[in-house]
C-alpha cells in the first residue's frame, strides 16, 4: 500500500495524500469521501454500437433478400392504407401523451408528490410510456415515410400497423423486467428493416 497508493498507483483507492495547509485532523475526517474504482460509471459506447450494429446487420440480411428492385415513388392510390396506418399509430401516441397528462393533473392531482413507493411506480410508468413512445416517434416516422414513398408502400402500411400492436402494450410491461423488451426490440427491428430495406432499393436505383 504504503508509497504506490500515496503516488497514485492504487487500483481500488483514488487518494490525496497531501493538502498544504490542512491540519491533520480534516485530512483523517476526509478518508470517508474515498472513491472505489469499482462505484464509478463504465462507458457503454461500445456496448450501444454493438447493439446497433448487430440489429442493422441482421435487418440488412433480412431486407436483401425480401426487397427488389430501385426507388420509385409510390402512387396516391398505393398510399392509402399506409396513410390509415399512420393515423392509428398517432392516435396511439396521443393516447400515450394523455394518459401521461391527465393521470397527473385530472386524475391523481393531490399524489403527485407523494413519495409512495407504488405512487412514485405509477407516475414512472406514465412517463416512461410518453416518453419511450416520442423517443422513437421521429426516427419511425421517417423511415416509414421513405419506405412508403419510394420502397413499398404496401409493406409500409402493414409495418407500421405490426409497430403500433407491438407498441400498445407496453404501459402493462414496464417495470415487469426483460418482458418489456417485447415491445421495444421488435419495433427498433421494424425500423432498421425499412431503412435498410431503402439503401439497397437506393443502390440497385439505376
Amino acid at each position: 500500500f504504503g508509497l504506490s497508493c500515496c503516488f497514485g498507483f492504487c487500483p481500488k483507492v483514488r487518494l490525496v495524500c497531501h493538502r498544504p495547509g490542512v491540519p491533520p485532523a480534516r485530512f483523517d475526517s476526509s478518508m470517508a469521501s474515498y472513491e472505489s474504482v469499482d462505484n464509478l460509471p463504465k462507458p457503454s459506447l461500445m456496448t450501444g454500437a454493438g447493439i446497433a450494429t448487430f440489429q442493422f446487420a441482421l435487418m440488412g440480411v433480412v431486407a436483401f433478400f425480401t426487397t427488389t428492385g430501385g426507388l420509385k415513388y409510390a402512387d396516391a392510390a398505393d398510399l392509402k392504407l399506409a396513410l390509415i396506418a399512420f393515423a392509428v399509430y398517432l392516435w396511439l401516441i396521443y393516447v400515450f401523451l394523455f394518459r401521461q397528462g391527465s393521470g397527473k393533473a385530472i386524475v391523481n392531482p393531490g399524489l403527485v408528490n407523494s413519495d409512495d413507493a407504488v405512487v412514485k411506480q405509477h407516475f414512472t410508468n406514465l412517463n416512461r410510456t410518453a416518453e419511450n413512445a416520442l423517443e422513437q416517434c421521429p426516427i419511425f416516422l421517417a423511415a416509414l415515410f421513405t419506405y412508403a414513398g419510394l420502397v413499398n408502400a404496401h409493406w409500409a402500411a402493414y409495418l407500421c400497423f405490426a409497430y403500433t400492436a407491438i407498441l400498445a402494450p407496453y404501459p402493462a410491461l414496464f417495470g415487469k423486467g426483460t418482458i418489456l423488451f417485447a415491445s421495444t426490440f421488435p419495433r427498433y427491428l421494424i425500423i432498421k428493416y425499412m431503412v435498410c430495406a431503402v439503401v439497397f432499393a437506393a443502390l440497385r436505383s439505376q
